[in-house]
């Protein structure tokens, strides 16, 4: 597994986190009037939860584990086979309905976008720091993958 696209999203995250953050946190009393920042947030949401399915659909792609049939089986799909814990694949999951309310042009309520700023964010980090450390450890194994699509040294080996 080539670990220079998970680096890459793995950045991507980390930049989008940042300004979903940065445009809450300009100023939290003014947000929910300030539709340009709302959208700039949002937009960066979405970017973020499109990098984190990216890195989960190569991973899932290298290691033969199946392909996903939408966004959610990928987190899914990570979770049943130790890459993630099932408790972050569910916060996750939801923060990709947030998403994809936003991509069927369905107004997604700002409660839902002020909640993943204030606590969403921090699971993307979680979930890109747990792909690379996999990822990381099945190159030092030398080989693809372990046989059973865990990276290596997890403990539900």
């Amino acid at each position: 597994m080539d670990n220079d696209l998970l680096v890459s999203k793995m950045g991507t995250i980390e930049r989008c986190c940042k300004r979903a953050r940065d445009e809450y946190e300009k100023d939290p009393t003014t947000f929910v009037g300030d539709i340009t920042r709302q959208d700039a947030a949002t937009l960066n949401v979405i970017r973020a939860w499109e990098a984190a399915v990216e890195m989960g659909d190569y991973v899932l792609g290298s290691l033969d584990l199946g392909p996903a049939q939408d966004e959610r089986e990928v987190i899914t799909l990570l979770a049943e086979h130790g890459w993630i814990e099932a408790a972050l694949a569910e916060d996750l999951k939801r923060t990709g309905e947030f998403c994809r309310a936003e991509w069927d042009y369905q107004a997604a309520p700002l409660p839902a976008l002020v909640a993943i700023i204030k606590r969403g964010l921090d699971e993307f980090d979680a979930y890109a720091r747990a792909l690379m450390t996999g990822a990381t450890a099945l190159a030092a194994q030398g080989d693809p993958g372990t046989g059973d699509g865990k990276p290596a040294g997890d403990p539900s080996i």
